[in-house]
């Protein structure tokens, strides 16, 4: 298992290239995915201009940027794959895609539909040699692994993959670990490392949630067992990327940085030591 420690940087949105490089140095990360999202360093109005600089940038600091987190959704790659060749003159390789939205009318028909138009992004992903990524994600069409699997079953897995998410996840209930990455097996490409905890408003105690609320926390604090994750990972002998997402402590960017490198040592500290037990 050999899998790559990558940053979701979403919110070091104001980091420069030399800054960001250091980030990753300093909380012992490999590398960042790029974010390519409206408002941010690389615009997706702006992707063709902004993108090479990026990467290029970030080729100057050492880092080799090959991950990029889009908002492209399957329908609008559909209608327009002109990203595609973008990325990849930029040297991106793989690229997590939007999602598809929830709805609460034709359920069915909304599957079927998504997996004709992720059908489509597999064939424009193969004619650009680039791969899409879907990201299981609560409060959308896809909200669990055997969801995630129904979609891309039948599809290449060179092209199209899936990247589990613990915190997002366990807003709606998760899968087993092991059932999750063995029912997707080469097609498990990406983790998000970000969890979650709860607690109770006791003053909304009649409320339909009964006061019960869910925030996102550094994972050696949330309500998910990495310890069963990475078991599970290491029995797939998982060389895909984890991607770390610190959404905690927003305003605090010193306190968010200590609590991400927290985050990077406690699974390091996992997955070693799962290592020395199968020696």
């Amino acid at each position: 298992m050999r899998p790559v420690w990558s940053l979701f940087p979403k919110t070091y949105r104001d980091f420069s290239a030399p800054q960001l490089a250091e980030l990753v140095r300093t909380v012992g990360l490999d590398t960042t995915n790029v974010v390519v999202r409206k408002g941010y360093e690389v615009d997706e109005d702006t992707i063709r201009t902004t993108l090479p600089t990026f990467t290029k940038a970030m080729n100057v600091e050492g880092l080799k940027i090959v991950r990029a987190s889009t908002t492209y959704p399957a329908d609008a790659l559909c209608g327009d794959d002109s990203p595609l060749p973008i990325m990849v003159d930029a040297g991106i390789k793989e690229f997590r895609m939007g999602w598809f939205p929830k709805t609460e009318l034709n359920v069915e028909r909304t599957i079927q539909q998504a997996k004709a138009d992720m059908d489509r992004v597999a064939e424009a992903c193969q004619k650009y040699r680039i791969k899409a990524i879907y990201q299981v994600h609560h409060n959308t069409l896809v909200m669990s692994a055997t969801g995630a699997y129904n979609l891309v079953r039948g599809l290449p897995s060179q092209w199209i993959g899936v990247e589990l998410d613990p915190g997002n996840q366990s807003y709606q209930g998760y899968e087993a670990w092991h059932h999750s990455v063995d029912l997707l097996g080469d097609y498990l490409s990406w983790v998000a490392v970000k969890d979650t905890i709860t607690w109770r408003d006791k003053s909304k105690a009649d409320a339909p949630d009964k006061g019960w609320q869910r925030t996102f926390a550094p994972i050696n604090e949330g309500v998910t067992n990495w310890h069963r994750l990475a078991e599970a990972l290491k029995a797939a002998n998982f060389d895909g990327t984890l991607v770390f997402m610190p959404f905690y402590d927003e305003q605090d960017e010193p306190s968010r940085t200590r609590k991400l490198k927290d985050e990077v040592s406690y699974l390091k500290k996992i997955i070693t030591d799962r290592d020395q037990l199968e020696k």
